[in-house]
């Protein structure tokens, strides 16, 4: 649970204050857990909301139009490489984007759990995929 709390955070220690925190969460909501499905997928799932909350209150969203079909083939790139661009990305960029391609959650559910609109999640990952890329490109770039 710790490597989601790092994937969510902006730097080690916020991962480590919301592992503790979620911690304690779970302990507190564990009744809740009602035996369908895996307990991992409902820690995963507490964990996850743990982390968008501990960003929530920031209120950094624009709501804005934008059309989310940036597709790009990461395969040629090192894990490592893929996560340290990840973790560039501004927060909310972040939080939508480890939420809806690593987590798999739907854009309805990102924009209940972060209080936003679900065209400005929707937008919030469409402009973390083009910043990947872009950051990627660089990448590769400098290294030829």
């Amino acid at each position: 649970m710790f490597a989601v709390c790092l994937r969510y955070a902006r730097s080690r220690s916020d991962a480590e204050d919301i592992f503790q925190d979620a911690f304690i969460k779970v302990f507190n909501v564990i009744r809740s857990f009602n035996f369908i499905g895996s307990f991992e997928g409902w820690l995963r799932k507490v964990f996850v909301n743990y982390a968008l909350n501990y960003y929530r209150s920031q209120k950094m969203y624009v709501e804005v139009n934008e059309q989310d079909n940036i597709t790009f083939d990461m395969s040629r790139f090192t894990l490592e490489e893929i996560v340290s661009c990840i973790n560039c990305l501004p927060d909310n960029q972040r939080l939508v984007f480890n939420s809806v391609e690593i987590d798999g959650f739907s854009y309805d559910e990102i924009a209940i759990r972060m209080q936003m609109p679900v065209s400005t999640a929707r937008v919030l990952n469409f402009r973390a995929k083009a910043s990947l890329r872009e950051m990627l490109l660089n990448k590769e770039k400098f290294e030829l």
